[in-house]
């Protein structure tokens, strides 16, 4: 597989972190102990930005990952942190960190939760109440 210079890939394999680079240090990375990969890509995109990296892509078809990218990406280093989510015809480049930021801090930082209780793949309403409904209830929170 030919790499594009000054690109780098990075793939776990259990709980050992492979790179396509000669770097040799990757204290931050492995070993990788989390038990789910949305957080480890999480752990790679905060490791990215220490290396001096001022974008960070991420490539999901998970809305997980979606939502934890828009909930960390104003508390990580890196300027913008890019999702490219979908398959087929319908993919997305989403700017998270502008996401976030029109979100603000507060909101930001609590969508996970609020996608685990109205958004995840196993619950689809919480109380009776859809995603539109509690978001509109979101808003009227500070």
């Amino acid at each position: 597989m030919e790499i594009p210079d000054g690109k780098e890939i990075y793939a776990t394999d259990g709980e050992n972190v492979m790179t396509s680079s000669n770097r040799t240090e990757m204290n931050s990375l492995s070993p990788c102990s989390h038990d789910d990969a949305d957080n480890c890509l999480m752990v790679h995109a905060l490791d990215a930005s220490l290396k001096g990296h001022r974008r960070v892509k991420i490539r999901t078809n998970d809305t997980d990952v979606v939502v934890l990218a828009i909930s960390v990406a104003n508390t990580l280093p890196p300027d913008e942190m890019w999702i490219t989510f979908g398959l087929g015809k319908h993919v997305y480049n989403l700017a998270a960190h502008s996401i976030a930021t029109s979100l603000g801090q507060d909101k930001a930082s609590v969508l996970p939760m609020f996608h685990a209780l109205t958004g995840c793949d196993t619950v689809s309403f919480f109380g009776g109440r859809g995603k539109k409904d509690c978001m509109g209830y979101m808003d009227g929170v500070s």
